[in-house]
């Protein structure tokens, strides 16, 4: 039944929720195949798949169990996204449910997953709301939130008198982002003069992006003091090139970044550098399964990992983890075993926070200079989990 999933159209009644089966362990994995964001669900679902391999040791089984997935294509639908759950943990008989889209998808599959009362691991959306106000005691989060990388992008850019505008996607992550870099801006004297929204596939797009960064020039030019121009981009193409094309650098304008990075991009201009903050980059965490990530990724696709192939490895890791100490694969010991639950990931160590099922994990700071001899983003700081105070939020039951 859970091969059923996989199809492109799925029209799925209403169903009761249903015990899972004792064995093997079935994990489904939702998420978004959809044009814009094909490459991003094909990474992620790839990173899930060698994260498996990598903590079981390539037998795909822990505590006496095999493990089992199935994929599911929401199409970027939230509502598509909700009835696949609620078909993955009725007649599917599903154990786990991995949410690897949007953050409008993982809101729409909450309010199932507690109805089901089986777990949902969200792997990358950022969204507040979902280890906030919408959380539940079934839905935890490996990913980093909007909150976490906007602390973090404070801790590493925010000074008294500094004059900063952001640019962000328009839609529910890049206002979210901005509403969270705002309130931790707060407390460092920072002055935030204007944000600006960009439709989330506008990065090839130089003249949409010139028009609206002309506006945010003269809102920047003149001003006392150093200004900054923040991207703040939770996909994987976020408009940087474009934007550092159109010669910020006039005004006395440095640039920022904070999101993903692209393996293969380069800064536009022999002279732009760039500051920030990523949830991840290749060559900025130093352990055993970046390592291997890293190693494997290129060995079989011939490239770099990206920040959606560290988030699946990541979920999977925290989903064998949590396996490990609960074998018999139940929703409350798994429940008991993940609250506090230490686990090494490729972004480095991870503890899904009790009060709010959030996973704390590093974040980094970030220096790119293109005419450095690596060519890469180089580590100015790695923000660990006590630097980055995230408030609780949580509402869950």
């Amino acid at each position: 039944m859970l091969r059923a999933l996989a199809s492109l159209v799925v029209v799925i009644a209403a169903v009761a929720c249903s015990p899972a089966h004792a064995d093997p362990f079935r994990i489904v994995l939702i998420e978004d195949r959809s044009a814009p964001h094909e490459s991003e669900a094909r990474h992620a679902e790839q990173g899930f798949r060698l994260g498996l391999e990598y903590a079981t040791a390539g037998i795909l089984r822990v505590g006496g169990r095999d493990i089992a997935v199935a994929v599911a294509d929401d199409r970027g639908d939230p509502a598509t996204a909700a009835r696949l759950l609620e078909a993955a943990f009725g007649d599917g008989k599903a154990d786990f449910a991995v949410a690897a889209g949007s953050s409008a998808a993982a809101l729409a599959m909450l309010p199932v997953a507690a109805r089901c009362g089986k777990l949902l691991l969200v792997a990358h959306a950022p969204a507040d709301a979902i280890t906030g106000a919408s959380g539940n005691r079934y839905a935890f989060r490996s990913g980093a939130s909007a909150s976490q990388m906007a602390i973090a992008g404070a801790l590493a850019l925010g000074r008294p008198e500094l004059n900063l505008s952001v640019v962000a996607q328009d839609d529910i992550d890049g206002r979210d982002a901005v509403a969270a870099l705002k309130a931790a801006l707060a407390p460092t004297g920072t002055f935030f003069i204007s944000s600006y929204f960009l439709p989330p596939d506008v990065a090839g797009d130089g003249a949409a992006i010139g028009r609206t960064l002309s506006a945010q020039y003269e809102d920047l030019h003149g001003l006392h003091g150093a200004s900054t121009l923040l991207t703040l981009w939770t996909g994987s193409h976020p408009p940087i090139d474009a934007i550092a094309a159109t010669e910020p650098g006039r005004f006395g304008i440095r640039l920022g970044l904070s999101g993903e990075i692209e393996p293969k991009a380069k800064p536009a201009g022999p002279r732009v550098e760039i500051d920030g903050v990523t949830a991840y980059f290749h060559s900025l965490p130093h352990n055993a399964e970046n390592d291997f990530l890293v190693a494997a990724w290129g060995e079989r696709f011939g490239e770099r990992p990206d920040g959606f192939a560290a988030s699946g490895m990541t979920a999977a890791l925290a989903a064998v983890a949590a396996l490990s100490r609960a074998p018999a694969g139940g929703t409350n010991d798994l429940i008991a075993a993940m609250e506090g639950m230490r686990f090494a990931t490729p972004k480095g160590e991870m503890v899904f926070r009790r009060e709010d099922h959030q996973a704390l994990q590093a974040v980094y700071q970030f220096r790119w200079d293109p005419q450095a001899a690596s060519g890469l983003p180089e580590l100015v700081h790695e923000f660990t989990n006590p630097e980055i105070k995230l408030p609780i939020r949580a509402g869950r039951d």
